[in-house]
């Protein structure tokens, strides 16, 4: 011992002082600067000269161009060719990197220049603009890049342009290009440009605006309170797809109704509505509070959920049509009623569903998931139904990766198949966290977390399919991973924790099924695995009042497990619990360690009339010597370590020379 602790201590104060910095004499290393040059209008520019002030380099065909082995320190760099203006960028160079994307696009000697919007009004504008030789000019304007409209081109030429727009929605951010011809017949265009127009003058904007499904049909009403002022000439309504704008003017002409049905919208579209009033003397008022609101129903559109809309409420069914998809990205909020406030069906339990018979693709990552739970304030498992994926839905070109959905019925449900799953949580479903039956190609889940599930993983009856559960989690749920009546399984270095039943339930078709590198721990009252059918487990770590159960017809292969079963709670490690006697020639159990139940114990492995089974080979009693210490503790912690300790008795004395447990034991 005391060479081992001399030797931990010395390698602990190298590691410390190379992490100082005392064993690294290396200097910086050089670093590069890569990108591209266009033109204004996007055309990759070939033979520009783009310069660092020691260096320098020209760009290729492609407008691209490359300066190596810079030292690490701020450059400013210089892009120039002949016709064009020059432009300088200011970029720092990285230690050992290359910094990409360092773009220019330089305008042509004789471009537009000194664009600018002024006496900007509730519904009007004045685009001033300056050529470098007499052309002809016009603008294009519209709520978005797009634009959309466009002013008639000046008859004669200018140096000067000046351009007035009128007839624009007030509080509305404009885009705008301006565009000229000069003498020799070049097109010359600025940059994309915006402006927003004024509020009104009259202040007192509309109250208590609303917007609610119409019943019975896909459209939404908008509705507001009446005005008691004496001069008010009508309302305008005003549609937008985002809560900034732009908006739009709904139905063309000013109302004097208080309310209105907008059809021109589809399901799964959140949709934003403001209202101004009229005075008589034509002036607008500031728009109201924005309303928003989200249209369930059958998607028939290919749609893009974006953050910058959350939340999404969810009040009603949501349908993905077969042929159209829905997307859901990066930091996505989705909040679902507990109750289909638009459910007229008095026999329906009223819970809202996300159903896919096309596509749905979820996009998330662990610093912004999608995120989908109850809107209840005192949220409870089986608010809403969860996600399921449609008979036929379009599980090929389906993913969800990112996802955190919680208090479902079944979080994700795949009637005959499931997308691939991936980075994502799942938690407090009254029934299971990820479901899966009678799928029509391979089931895989990877790093997947069910919490306070019925069932963390149920996949069951995929007779024709292999199901694949690897680098899973399931805590706290009644039945950790069940995998049964399936043409084969592989359920590989997952974890589960705190189960109430079993951790793992396995029992498919084919002996190739197999488990292995589980950690099954730590566990309840219950039994660590069931195996009903012809699995293989292998290497893995298991803690429960039972280790492992054979039931049924299973023909069980059980090898360099290692099963931690507390003498002092009665524990047992293997309990044979099948339909026909215990016979030993039907089953191969080797290898294991079973601790901390004495050698010869009957309780190690034995059947439900307390004999002990026969056939074992080289049964084993090691002290495994675990990380975490003794893992039989009254109250097991959850970050509880089971990984063995260097020279730890577990080393190659498993099936085959294996590793006894799911983890390797490190080396002394």
């Amino acid at each position: 011992m005391k060479k081992l602790r001399f030797a931990y201590t010395f390698f602990l104060l190298a590691a410390i002082c190379g992490s100082l910095g005392c064993l690294s004499t290396e200097s910086p290393s050089r670093g590069g600067l890569r990108g591209t040059v266009t033109d204004s209008a996007g055309k990759l520019l070939s033979g520009v000269r783009v310069s660092t002030g020691g260096s320098n380099t020209y760009t290729d065909t492609n407008g691209e161009w490359l300066i190596e082995s810079l030292e690490p320190q701020i450059f400013s760099v210089i892009a120039e060719k002949e016709g064009y203006e020059s432009l300088s960028k200011t970029v720092e160079v990285l230690s050992g990197q290359t910094v990409e994307s360092v773009n220019f696009s330089l305008a042509e000697k004789g471009s537009l220049y000194g664009v600018t919007a002024s006496t900007i009004t509730s519904s009007g504008v004045t685009i001033t603009f300056y050529s470098r030789e007499s052309s002809t000019s016009w603008v294009e304007y519209g709520p978005n890049t797009q634009y959309g409209s466009k002013t008639s081109q000046t008859a004669t030429g200018s140096l000067l342009h000046q351009v007035i727009l009128t007839g624009l929605t007030p509080s509305t951010t404009y885009h705008f290009r301006c565009f000229a011809i000069d003498p020799k017949g070049r097109s010359l265009s600025s940059d994309d440009n915006t402006f927003t127009t004024q509020y009104t003058t009259r202040a007192d904007a509309p109250q208590d605006v609303a917007a609610v499904k119409a019943v019975g049909v896909d459209a939404i009403i908008v509705s507001w309170a009446p005005d008691t002022g004496g001069d008010l000439s009508g309302y305008f309504l005003y549609r937008g797809y985002s809560p900034a704008g732009p908006f739009t003017a709904v139905g063309g002409d000013i109302t004097l109704n208080t309310s209105y049905t907008d059809t021109a919208v589809n399901p799964g579209e959140k949709l934003y509505y403001r209202v101004t009033k009229v005075s008589g003397s034509g002036e607008e008022s500031p728009p109201s509070q924005v309303v928003s609101f989200l249209l369930p129903g059958i998607v028939r559109t290919n749609l893009v959920w974006t953050s910058e809309s959350n939340p999404f409420v969810l009040s009603g069914d949501l349908l993905v049509r077969e042929g159209f998809s829905l997307t859901m990205t990066r930091g996505v909020s989705v909040q679902v009623l507990a109750s289909d406030q638009w459910d007229t069906d008095t026999t329906s339990d009223r819970k809202v569903e996300i159903k896919v018979q096309g596509t749905l693709n979820i996009e998330g990552f662990s610093e912004a998931p999608v995120t989908i739970t109850s809107a209840s304030p005192n949220p409870n498992a089986g608010d809403w139904i969860g996600i399921t994926f449609d008979t036929i839905g379009n599980i090929d070109t389906s993913h969800i990766t990112g996802l955190n959905l919680s208090f479902a019925t079944d979080g994700l449900n795949g009637v005959r198949g499931l997308p691939i799953v991936t980075q994502s949580n799942v938690s407090f479903c009254s029934s299971s966290g990820v479901k899966c039956v009678q799928a029509r190609q391979k089931v895989s889940l990877s790093n997947v977390t069910a919490d306070g599930c019925s069932s963390g993983f149920l996949l069951a009856s995929n007779t024709s399919v292999i199901v694949s559960v690897a680098s899973c989690t399931a805590i706290r749920c009644f039945y950790g991973i069940v995998s049964r009546d399936n043409f084969g399984s592989e359920i590989l270095g997952n974890k589960v924790q705190f189960w109430e039943v079993s951790g793992l339930d396995l029992g498919n078709i084919l002996d190739t099924a197999r488990a292995e590198r589980n950690v099954v721990a730590p566990g309840s009252n219950g039994t660590a695995v069931v195996l009903r059918g012809n699995d293989q487990l292998r290497r893995n770590t298991l803690q429960g009042q039972i280790g492992i159960e054979i039931r049924g017809a299973a023909r069980a292969t059980i090898r360099s497990n290692l099963i931690l079963a507390d003498k002092a709670k009665n524990a047992i490690g293997v309990l044979y619990n099948g339909n026909a006697i215990y016979a030993p020639a039907s089953h191969s159990i080797q290898a294991n360690d079973v601790w901390n139940l004495p050698g010869g114990a009957a309780s190690r492995y034995t059947d439900t009339t307390g004999a002990a089974l026969t056939g074992i080979s080289n049964d084993l009693f090691v002290d495994p010597a675990l990380q975490g210490g003794s893992p039989f503790v009254e109250f097991p912690f959850v970050s509880f370590d089971y990984h063995p300790s260097s020279g730890s008795g577990l080393k190659g004395r498993g099936y085959s020379g294996d590793d006894i447990g799911a983890y390797d034991v490190p080396a002394q």
